[in-house]
């Protein structure tokens, strides 16, 4: 797995927030927030400019509990209500890398990261981003691509 540095550069997203939450739950937060964003993005009549992510926020040191902001980067701003906000992507450095296989399986790109990070005495900002490259309704588990950033100080 090829884990680098790289700049990243903020796109506008609308997003929603889920509040501490555990790994039990999060694939079902996960499926039903994504549902109600791509009906909202749709419904505005916006288009879609950039895979969708989760930033993960207020971690736990165990990763046990957590807050997630899932949200898809559009084109221009929406009209916002509801549970829905406009937020941004991350600006700056950060060390990535992209996990092929099922998203279970992510875990394998974060002790990637951790280790490099460890090794190159980098200090992360405790935020942390899944970028989903594909969609899962038409790919295979095997093929899924999550990107994961590790914005550093």
């Amino acid at each position: 797995m090829k884990v680098e540095i790289i700049n990243f550069k903020a796109q506008i997203a609308v997003a929603m927030k889920v509040t501490a939450i555990g790994m039990d739950k999060m694939a079902e937060e996960m499926d039903a927030g994504y549902k109600k964003l791509m009906v909202y993005v749709s419904e505005q009549g916006k288009q879609i400019a950039g895979a969708p992510y989760c930033c993960y926020t207020n971690c736990s040191e165990d990763f046990s509990q957590f807050d997630m902001e899932l949200a898809i980067p559009v084109n221009e701003a929406l009209s916002i209500s509801g549970d829905f906000f406009m937020s941004q992507s991350y600006d700056g450095r950060a060390v990535t890398a992209t996990h092929k296989g099922a998203y279970k399986d992510v875990e394998i790109a974060y002790t990637a990261l951790m280790q490099y990070m460890a090794e190159n005495k980098l200090e992360s900002t405790g935020v942390y981003y899944d970028y989903y490259i594909n969609n899962p309704a038409d790919t295979q588990e095997s093929e899924l691509l999550t990107q994961v950033v590790f914005p550093i100080k």
